[in-house]
């Protein structure tokens, strides 16, 4: 097993110009913008039949956010966690919901959330939120205690 993982990340390095590393059971990867879907791809193929969630961090201070997945592979208990990094001004990465079904409402969820468009993905139309909102509020520049005096008329009160 460990021969045919290290052949793995070692094609991921020299392929996709991966960096590699490795935390208890838990390898990194991290990837370009224009080799995430590949990387999934290469991924799916070796054997990692579980996506586990598609997700999003924003580093508003260096204008991107980080858009991951981490997939296992069930038999070899071995997982797996690629991420890049795009542009908060046009948030747009290939959609892995051709690889994993369930990869569309992780998506969609970190659509709604953060503003991140997937591109392919079927099914981006609000799943929590209720009305539009200007700016996503998963993102750090999101003021919710604007949000809800304006939304719901109440007012955060420092003193509790």
């Amino acid at each position: 097993m460990k021969e045919e993982i290290q052949a793995i990340f070692k094609y991921l390095q020299t392929q996709m110009k991966a960096e590699y590393s490795v935390d208890e059971n838990i390898n990194y990867v991290r990837v370009s913008k224009p080799n995430y879907f590949q990387a999934a791809e290469y991924l799916r193929n070796q054997g990692f039949q579980r996506l586990l969630t598609i997700s999003a961090v924003d580093w508003i201070e260096r204008g991107t956010f980080e858009i991951y997945f981490l997939v296992h592979k069930l038999h070899e208990d071995i997982y797996v966690k690629v991420a890049t990094e795009i542009p908060r001004d046009n948030p747009t990465i290939p959609s892995l919901s051709k690889l994993w079904l369930n990869a569309a409402m992780h998506e969609r969820e970190a659509w709604e959330l953060f503003g991140v468009s997937f591109e392919g993905n079927q099914i981006l139309k609000p799943l929590f939120l209720e009305d539009p909102v200007e700016i996503p509020p998963f993102r750090k520049d999101f003021n919710w205690r604007e949000f809800v005096e304006k939304n719901y008329s109440l007012v955060h009160n420092e003193e509790r």
